[in-house]
């Protein structure tokens, strides 16, 4: 009765179980601590979790959130959606090296079955008119593939038999028997190739997977930076935008007083009205385009996850004209030497060629005879109640004891009935059609990989040339608009004097402050050129994560 309770109260809790909101607590109180443990490990293992967004609250202050570009990478690192989300590819990676090692997992199975059987009998030797048996029966059965490439099993059986026959010696009878076998491949799998290669191809694999995840990464940074420079020229347009609408207002100043003493023809005073209504127009649109790209670097920083963070206001503190140390840009080939020696593409490129010659030598292992030496072996018993004519038990002149399940088990590891044996088993493989299409698959992927591989070559040769390039081109745009915005400085101070001394029109005036802002907007997209050209640079030569503190996050593999 109570073990019938203990049953309905283990039922009980774990249909619970399948109600509960977290079926991993509901198991942990339906069952016993050590067997919740094992399964809790089993089918609920540990799972990589979704990161929270860090690193953000503790840097506002004032409702504000300052940011320099380094700062504001270290964030797209710690809390980039894109970047979270390539993390897992290498996780995923990971698992197929446990994949990979399944085959090497040990297999255990257990059965056990009864049968009862009443049968009518037609003749006196069958011991009983209706015969009446009832057979037990239980097996246990191991098996794996070593990591060495042989494969062992072991069996063990009983049978427990009774029945009403008279002419059973035992009744009932209980034999068992131990079985195990040994087979060791000779020729093709000879050092387990078969099964060891789809793991180093795997372990390849995840290498791979986590150089192609750095070299996205690298892309997604390199992308911020730029939208962070972005950002930097909309804010700075405004102050241009200001600085030309300023100007503007001075010169519709001007003309408003010089109408009001009549100096003015009222015609005239429309023109300098258009224009500073054109550059408010200009600025508002400025502003706007200002605070989108704002938006833009909260998403990247997963700023805009949370109402508290999305109501924060964003400072870019770096200042486009103060360019990086140019002693950090080596010429063409030095640069190129370094990037070739560690971009993780490349890297990458020439890993998939490594998996491909190794898919050749498993096809090539195949085409090789099969010649396995196998050992085999089993120790048997039997005992029970021995049944004679007269009644007396004892031993018979076979060497069988009556007795019970123990008495077996010491015949069978006693070994006093052994059966054991040698054997080898030759395949010819005649033809080998589908490994040598395999074979033939591996050789075109190599070669086709050898081609990709020379493609990531020639693409990192383009990078670094057209990043020196681009960085050269923006260095020389910035010297020339550099003095044409101080030309036009000079030339509207020039013009300012003239149209007061009545010698000029304010056309004029207004056409060198529109010159003048052009100028100004070129020296900044100069500046925010450069900046991103080295960024561009950074990124060729595998230096734009160096100071960020990124690291891969590795899973661990066995």
């Amino acid at each position: 009765m109570n073990r019938n309770l203990a049953a309905v109260a283990i039922l009980v809790g774990v249909a619970s179980a399948v109600h509960a909101s977290d079926p991993a607590d509901a198991l942990r109180a339906a069952v016993p601590t050590p067997v919740a443990r094992w399964i809790e490990r089993r089918f609920y293992p540990e799972t990589i979790q979704i990161r929270e967004v860090k690193g953000l609250a503790e840097r506002v202050v004032d409702g504000k959130l300052g940011l320099t570009l380094k700062e504001f990478l270290e964030l797209v690192l710690r809390n980039s959606t894109e970047i979270n989300i390539t993390r897992l590819d290498v996780y995923t990676a990971a698992e197929q090296i446990k994949s990979a090692n399944a085959v090497f997992d040990p297999s255990l199975s257990m059965g056990f079955n009864s049968v009862r059987a009443v049968q009518p009998q037609f003749t006196q030797i069958a011991g009983a008119s209706t015969l009446s048996s009832l057979t037990q029966n239980s097996n246990v059965n191991f098996s794996q593939l070593l990591p060495t490439g042989q494969t062992g099993s072991v069996g063990f059986t009983t049978s427990r038999s009774s029945t009403n026959s008279a002419f059973n010696l035992f009744n009932p009878s209980i034999s068992g028997a131990m079985n195990f076998s040994f087979t060791q491949p000779l020729l093709q799998n000879r050092n387990g190739i078969q099964f060891k290669a789809p793991i180093q191809i795997a372990r390849t694999q995840l290498t791979i997977t986590s150089r192609q995840s750095e070299a996205r990464i690298a892309d997604v940074v390199a992308q911020a930076a730029g939208q962070y420079w972005d950002a930097i020229r909309a804010r700075d347009n405004v102050k241009v935008l200001e600085n030309t609408l300023a100007l503007a207002q001075k010169s519709y100043d001007h003309d408003k007083l010089a109408l009001d003493l009549g100096a003015l023809a009222s015609l005239d005073i429309y023109q300098s009205e258009t224009q500073v209504a054109e550059r408010k127009r200009d600025l508002v649109a400025a502003q706007f385009a200002y605070q989108a790209a704002l938006d833009g670097l909260k998403r990247l920083i997963g700023a805009d996850l949370s109402p508290e963070l999305r109501a924060v206001a964003i400072q870019l503190a770096d200042n486009p004209a103060q360019l990086p140390d140019r002693t950090k840009i080596l010429k063409f080939e030095e640069a190129l030497g370094a990037a070739m020696r560690v971009r993780p593409e490349l890297d990458a490129a020439h890993r998939r060629v490594t998996v491909d010659d190794l898919n050749a030598r498993i096809a090539r292992n195949l085409m090789t005879p099969r010649l396995d030496l196998s050992l085999q072996g089993s120790g048997l018993g039997l005992a029970g109640h021995q049944v004679r004519p007269n009644g007396n038990l004892g031993i018979t002149a076979g060497g069988t004891v009556s007795g019970g399940l123990g008495d077996t088990l010491s015949q069978i590891f006693g070994f006093n009935s052994p059966t054991y044996g040698a054997g080898l088993q030759l395949n010819l493989p005649l033809r080998s059609t589908s490994a040598r299409v395999q074979l033939a698959d591996a050789l075109i992927a190599k070669t086709r990989d050898q081609y990709t591989e020379r493609q990531v070559e020639q693409q990192i040769i383009q990078d670094v040339r057209v990043a020196i390039n681009a960085l050269d081109l923006a260095n020389a745009t910035i010297e020339a608009s550099t003095i044409a915005r101080d030309l036009a400085r000079k030339n509207v101070e020039a013009e300012q004097q003239k149209y007061e001394l009545g010698t000029i029109t304010a056309f004029e005036v207004l056409d060198s402050q529109s010159r003048l802002s052009a100028s100004e907007s070129s020296v900044l997209n100069a500046h925010v050129a450069y900046q991103q050209a080295f960024v561009n640079y950074q990124r060729a030569t595998w230096t734009l994560l160096d100071g960020l503190g990124m690291v891969l996050e590795m899973p661990k593999t066995r």
